[in-house]
C-alpha cells in the first residue's frame, strides 16, 4: 500500500480559474466536503471533475457581476451538474472569488471562505428547466442583488449550449492548456491585498507562505512519484488523470500550513529514508522552490535588486529563519527553463540512491505547474504591491 492511499481525505480542495464571455478572468477556491472518508485519488478526481463543472459555468457566464452577486446560486448550479458516480458530497465551499488582476472589480469578493450546503433539484422538476438556450443579458446590464434569475439563465444551461448572440466561451481544452494542472488555493484575506508602494518586509510576509508551501508540494509530489515509479515500479501515462491525482498533492490547509498538514506522511519517508538524507531532499525542495519565487517575480517586470530584497526577507520567514536558502539558488539560475526540472530530478534521485531522473522529471512535471501557477496569483499580488 502507498504511504498516502488510506481512505482519510475528508475534503479536497481545486484553484478554479476560467474567462468570462466579456474576456475577463475569474479566479477562487472551491472545496468538497465529503459526507464520508475518500482515498486521496478518489477526492483528488472528485475535485478536479467539480472544478471543470465550475469553470465551464464560470466561461458561460456573460460578465463578473453575475458570479460575484450570486455566488450561493453558482455553487447550485455546480451541484446540479454534477455527475451521478461522484462521490457523495456534504457540502460545496466557493472562496476568495475575485477579477485576477482588477481589485476594484473584486470589491464584492467574498472575504471569508462561507459553506453553501449541496442544493438538490426539486422533487418533479427537471434539471433542464433551469437552463435557457436564449443569450443572457449584455456584459452591461447589471443583475440585482438578491435575484437569481439572471446568473441561472447564463450559468446553469448544459456545457454543449452556446448562446447564438455571443462568440463561444473557451473550451475545456484551451483552459486546460494554458493551465495543465489545478493547484491548491487558499481564500484570499484583505491583508494580502497590500497598497502600491508597500516596503519589501511587507511583501516578504505574503510572499512567504506562498514559497513556503511550494517547496513542501515539491517535495511531497516528489516523493508520491518516487513511490509510485521506483518502488512500486508502476507506469502512468504522462498528464493522465491518474497521475494528476497520484502526484499532485492537494490540501484543505491554510495558507503556509502545508508542510504541517502532510507531517503524517512526511515522518514516514523520514524514518524510511534516515533524517540525514530526508532533511537533504527538504531542503533542495526549499532551494529551488525560492529559484522558481525568484523567476516568477522577474516575469512580472519587477527589477531583480528589489526581487532579491524581498526574497532576502521572504526566505527566513518561509523557513523558519533559515537565510542562507536563497543563496543556493544560483546554480539553477544559469541552467535553461527546460533543464531545470530534470536537473533537480537527477539530484534528489542521487539522493535517494536509485531511480530514473527522466521518469521522475515527466511526474513531476504536474506538480510545477501547479506550484507555478501560486506563485503567478503571489508574484502578481507583489507586483501591485510595489506599485508597477
Amino acid at each position: 500500500m502507498a504511504f498516502w492511499s488510506a481512505a482519510d481525505v475528508e475534503i479536497a480542495s481545486r484553484i478554479i480559474t476560467a474567462k468570462m464571455r466579456n474576456e475577463r478572468r475569474l479566479r477562487g477556491k472551491l472545496t468538497l466536503h465529503f459526507s464520508d472518508p475518500q482515498t486521496q485519488s478518489d477526492a483528488d478526481q472528485a475535485a478536479d471533475r467539480c472544478a471543470s463543472i465550475a469553470e465551464d459555468l464560470i466561461s458561460e457566464a456573460a460578465d463578473h457581476e453575475q458570479i460575484l452577486a450570486e455566488e450561493a446560486e453558482f455553487v447550485s448550479a455546480i451541484r446540479r451538474r454534477l455527475p451521478i458516480d461522484i462521490p457523495p458530497v456534504r457540502s460545496i465551499d466557493l472562496g476568495g472569488l475575485h477579477v485576477v488582476g482588477d481589485a476594484i472589480a473584486s470589491s464584492n469578493m467574498r472575504r471569508s471562505t462561507a459553506t453553501f450546503r449541496a442544493v438538490t433539484v426539486p422533487s418533479g422538476q427537471s434539471p433542464s428547466q433551469f437552463a435557457q438556450t436564449q443569450a443572457p443579458p449584455p456584459a452591461a446590464q447589471k443583475p440585482t442583488p438578491g435575484s437569481s434569475s439572471t446568473f441561472r439563465a447564463a450559468s446553469s444551461a448544459p456545457s454543449s449550449v452556446v448562446p447564438s448572440t455571443q462568440s463561444q466561451p473557451p473550451s475545456r481544452g484551451t483552459i486546460s492548456s494554458k493551465r495543465p494542472t489545478m493547484s491548491r488555493f487558499r481564500a484570499m484575506s484583505p491583508a494580502m491585498m497590500l497598497p502600491p508602494g508597500s516596503p519589501p518586509q511587507a511583501i516578504a510576509r505574503v510572499l512567504a507562505p506562498f514559497v513556503s508551501d511550494c517547496a513542501a508540494r515539491i517535495l511531497v509530489g516528489f516523493l508520491r512519484a518516487y513511490d509510485l515509479l521506483v518502488l512500486r515500479g508502476l507506469a502512468l501515462e504522462e498528464g493522465s488523470a491518474e497521475m494528476l491525482a497520484a502526484v499532485v498533492p492537494v490540501s484543505d490547509a491554510q495558507l503556509g500550513g502545508y508542510e504541517a498538514s502532510r507531517t503524517a506522511e512526511l515522518t514516514r519517508w523520514q524514518n524510511s529514508f534516515g533524517q540525514a538524507t530526508f532533511q537533504r531532499l527538504r531542503r533542495e525542495c526549499q532551494v529551488v522552490a525560492v529559484f522558481f519565487a525568484h523567476g516568477s517575480l522577474l516575469q512580472r517586470d519587477i527589477p531583480q535588486n528589489i526581487t532579491l530584497e524581498i526574497l532576502q526577507e521572504a526566505t527566513p520567514l518561509a523557513f523558519v529563519g533559515d537565510s542562507n536558502v536563497l543563496l543556493g539558488i544560483s546554480r539553477w539560475i544559469k541552467l535553461g527553463d527546460d533543464e531545470v526540472l530534470p536537473a533537480l530530478c537527477a539530484h534528489l534521485t542521487d539522493l535517494v540512491g536509485h531511480g530514473n531522473p527522466n521518469e521522475l522529471a515527466t511526474a513531476l512535471r504536474l506538480v510545477v505547474a501547479s506550484v507555478n501557477e501560486d506563485l503567478v496569483l503571489a508574484s502578481t499580488m507583489a507586483k501591485d504591491a510595489v506599485g508597477m
